[in-house]
């Protein structure tokens, strides 16, 4: 037997197993993208108007409750449109606002069409044959920027009522406190 004992030999070249690391990676980027909020919002960024008496908002809607947030505000500055009297915050022009459900854009003119396809996907069952008129469930809430002349609110709840819609409600801020 030789007196010398077994040595390893030493390796000059030790290179990490990347493989797990990347398994890794894609699980967390896979479950990131899948927890992240993907859906489009109903809402847009408005400030809207101030109201001495504000309600607050349910945090759960009742069951089975459909609901439209239509948003109203001026179109913003870009994209080759200018409007000069929206610097005063004071633009009366219909074309120069805009309608929005879930992302979409909607005019004054296809806006009533609309909503007429909404509250019908909502019909009530017919309580009354005899009134001629069948009533959705569906609940509309309007949202105005601030600045937005009232008459284009008040258009869009007559295409509510004329949809067969009556469950409105018109969103405000509460007031500063002080």
């Amino acid at each position: 037997m030789s007196s010398k004992k077994y040595r390893p030999k030493i390796q000059e070249t030790i290179q990490p197993n990347l493989i797990p690391m990347v398994d890794i990676m894609f699980l967390m980027l896979l479950f990131f993208m899948l927890g992240a909020d993907m859906s489009q919002r109903e809402t847009e960024n408005l400030i809207l108007p101030q109201a001495d008496k504000v309600q607050e908002n349910p945090k759960e809607k009742a069951a089975g409750e459909i609901v439209t947030v239509v948003n109203l505000f001026h179109k913003p500055t870009g994209d080759g449109f200018v409007c000069p009297a929206q610097k005063t915050g004071l633009c009366r022009d219909v074309e120069h606002h805009v309608i929005v459900i879930r992302g979409q854009e909607y005019s004054f003119d296809t806006f009533p069409a609309q909503i007429k396809a909404e509250a019908d996907e909502s019909l009530e069952p017919d309580k009354d044959p005899e009134a001629g008129k069948q009533l959705s469930a569906r609940k509309v809430t309007i949202r105005a920027d601030r600045t937005a002349p009232f008459g284009l609110v008040q258009k869009i709840i007559e295409a509510c009522g004329v949809a067969g819609i009556y469950k409105i409600e018109v969103g405000a801020a509460r007031p500063p406190e002080g």
